[in-house]
């Protein structure tokens, strides 16, 4: 495959963040999952606790092994694709 010398990718630029201090916790006992009782993997959050300005969310991409899972905090920086927020989270989940 040969590209062209003026070539341009759309390019999405994400930090993840694995050090903060934002804990999720389940609304309902049926929810929990494992003897930590954790959010389940998949949780993402998306509203309340993250930037009025910017796009990032928090997700819980594991099983909590050990103690209270904490999920990745993901800023999205710069986004030529103009993934939506459901694109991006099942792009860093899936």
């Amino acid at each position: 495959m040969i590209l062209s010398p003026d070539y341009r990718p759309p390019i999405t630029y994400v930090v993840v963040q694995k050090r903060h201090h934002a804990r999720m916790f389940c609304k309902y006992s049926t929810d929990m999952v494992g003897k930590a009782r954790n959010i389940p993997p998949g949780t993402t959050v998306d509203t309340g606790i993250v930037s009025p300005e910017g796009f990032d969310f928090y997700l819980c991409s594991h099983y909590g092994v050990q103690g209270t899972s904490r999920p990745a905090r993901y800023h999205v920086l710069w986004d030529d694709n103009n993934f939506s927020a459901d694109e991006m989270q099942a792009i860093t989940y899936g």
